[in-house]
C-alpha cells in the first residue's frame, strides 16, 4: 500500500486528488483501490510499468525519480498471496490501481 500511495502522490500534481479505499467484500475477499488525478499510463504502457525496471520515461532527465521496481514488486507480492491487482489509467486523466486479496488472506478481530 506504501507503494500506490507514494507513486500516487508523486504523478498527481498540486491541486489534484488521491483517494484510498479499503474493504471487506461480500464474498469475504479484501479490496483496496487507489485512485489519483495525476498524470496517468498510456494503454499500451501498463505492461511496461508492471515488468521490473520498466518505466514510460527512461531518460536520464526525466521528470520523476524511480527504479521501476515499485509496481513489480507490488504485483508480486500480491501474486504470492494469491490475489490479483488491476490498473486502470488514462493519460492526463489519472490512474487507478485496485488489489483483490481472497477472503483466505482477511483476518478480522
Amino acid at each position: 500500500m506504501i507503494n500506490l500511495l507514494s507513486n500516487a502522490v508523486k504523478f498527481t500534481p498540486e491541486n489534484g486528488t488521491v483517494d484510498i479505499t479499503a474493504r471487506q467484500l461480500d464474498d469475504g475477499r479484501f479490496e483496496l483501490v487507489v485512485k489519483d488525478s495525476g498524470i496517468g499510463i498510456a494503454p499500451d504502457d501498463i505492461d511496461k510499468v508492471m515488468a521490473p525496471f520498466g518505466q514510460v520515461d527512461s531518460r536520464l532527465a526525466r521528470r520523476y525519480e524511480g527504479t521501476g521496481l515499485g509496481l513489480p514488486l507490488t504485483k508480486s507480492l500480491v501474486e504470492l498471496h494469491d490475489g490479483i491487482i488491476t490498473v486502470e489509467s488514462e493519460v492526463d486523466v489519472g490512474t487507478s490501481i485496485t488489489i483483490h486479496l481472497p477472503r483466505e488472506r482477511v483476518q478480522i478481530d
